[in-house]
């Protein structure tokens, strides 16, 4: 949920209940004729279908479709056009790996000069490194990532095109971070969607969020793990079973065990995971037997180790993506440092096709905690709109103050961290203390990534409500 420009914010925090309800649903009705258009009908319709395919039938029709978007690129792209066009997926596989600092310093070259022939809106970055990447995508890459979203929730027996009732729990900021009492959501007519902060989860509010949650009985519970995961502590105590509810599907951070386990024995209903980015080249989905699809369909996705290698089965790897679905914006061979590790059994129980993911590694987070006693998880959306932000970390040694350790870009001024300071803000609220530290690199750990979020006041496994 979007709320534009800063004077629009506060109208819609000072704005009662049924008011910011009206700003949802308009919101949703807009969001409605953008996602469910005629191409998301037709190619939901196609992926009912190539789910089942042999991998063989999968693999030739993903080839073709990388083999044509990749030429597209060459063609009309500034960044690709001294590559010679391919015929085949192992040309392909001879082009340069690239990665988002090397997209971020060539976003100009790489939208293509004929892009005004598509329809298309501005997206954003806000990975776990903290920088962020604004870049255009096509309306029909957008319904075209809804279609596999409703498929996936299709596989636990829910709808998305009949409006089921939906919580979820995914980081909008629908109430302001200072606000004491409830409400703590906001109710989208327009989806039949009820969505919740993950800004007001202290110990108090989560007996509060429980009682909602059971009274809009919702049939699919979607969000965070690490939010959904701390509603599964309380519920366990004061909830009890909810007979509409069928599945609860995570996304955006790792699903770990112990909360997979905590979720699964709270709501009694399966946890189907899901795996994507904003720069929708890769999609990684769980069945209801409980393996992990890499979708064929989606995109072309190589897994590689640390000489480039592709990895064998029960060996883990990068994720180098080429997703054929953004015209707008082509990546080719794009690394977004994330590790799946490859399923030693690569022949599904379910009859899906696809390449089966043992685990996905990648996107572990933190919580920070704050004074008044909320956890707060999936903080990087704090820089979504800095551009001139490389790198980010957040370090957490003392309950009322948090450090934002921040590599600046040439282009860094005092303006952006203004923008990061009203970002913290309005997810924190007023009370923590807020530093800032520039520094010239971000320290990594051994397996080459760095953490986002460091808390030495709590162990997120080991948190008592």
């Amino acid at each position: 949920m979007s709320y534009g420009n800063m004077i629009t914010k506060k109208i819609y925090f000072h704005s009662p209940g049924f008011i910011k309800n009206i700003f949802a649903t308009v919101y949703g009705y807009i969001q409605i004729h953008k996602r469910y258009g005629s191409y998301f009908e037709n190619y939901l319709k196609f992926l009912r279908e190539s789910q089942f395919w042999d991998n063989s039938d999968l693999i030739k029709y993903r080839d073709i479709k990388a083999i044509e978007f990749v030429n597209f690129a060459i063609k009309h792209s500034a960044f690709y056009e001294d590559n010679c066009p391919v015929n085949d997926i192992d040309e392909i596989k001879k082009f340069p790996i690239i990665d988002k600092q090397i997209v971020r310093r060539n976003t100009r070259k790489i939208i293509p000069r004929n892009i005004k022939e598509f329809k298309y809106k501005f997206s954003h970055t806000s990975g776990t490194t903290g920088s962020s990447l604004i870049f255009p995508i096509t309306y029909e890459c957008f319904q075209r990532e809804y279609a596999f979203r409703a498929l996936h929730y299709q596989w636990s027996g829910v709808d998305l095109k009949k409006k089921p009732r939906i919580a979820i729990f995914a980081g909008h900021p629908v109430a302001h971070p200072d606000r004491r009492k409830p409400p703590f959501w906001v109710k989208d007519h327009a989806n039949n969607w009820l969505i919740f902060s993950s800004y007001h989860l202290s110990v108090e509010n989560l007996k509060i969020y429980i009682k909602k949650l059971i009274d809009f009985e919702p049939e699919l519970i979607h969000g965070y793990p690490s939010t959904i995961y701390l509603l599964s502590l309380v519920f366990k105590r004061y909830g009890h079973k909810m007979k509409s509810l069928k599945s609860v599907y995570t996304a955006s951070e790792t699903l770990l065990d112990y909360q997979r386990k905590s979720i699964e024995d709270a709501f009694q209903v399966k946890v189907f995971n899901w795996y994507g980015n904003s720069e929708m080249c890769a999609n990684i989905v769980e069945c209801e037997l409980g393996e992990l699809h890499l979708k064929l369909e989606h995109s072309f996705v190589e897994i590689l180790n640390d000489k480039n290698e592709e990895v064998k089965p029960g060996e883990e790897g990068r994720l180098i993506c080429t997703g054929f679905g953004n015209y707008a914006f082509p990546l080719i061979r794009y690394d977004i440092k994330d590790i799946v590790r490859l399923s030693k059994n690569q022949k599904s129980k379910c009859g899906r096709g696809g390449i089966i993911i043992e685990e996905i590694i990648g996107r572990v987070e933190d919580y920070v905690v704050t004074p008044d006693g909320r956890y707060i998880g999936r903080l990087d959306h704090i820089f979504k709109d800095s551009v001139n932000v490389r790198e980010a970390q957040l370090v957490q040694k003392d309950v009322n103050e948090l450090l934002i350790r921040i590599v600046p870009e040439k282009g860094y001024s005092s303006e952006d961290e203004k923008k990061i300071f009203d970002e913290v803000k309005l997810r924190l609220g007023s009370s923590m203390r807020i530093r800032i530290e520039y520094v010239d690199k971000i320290e990594r750990e051994k397996n080459g990534k760095f953490r986002f979020v460091i808390n030495e006041v709590l162990n997120a496994n080991k948190l008592s409500v």
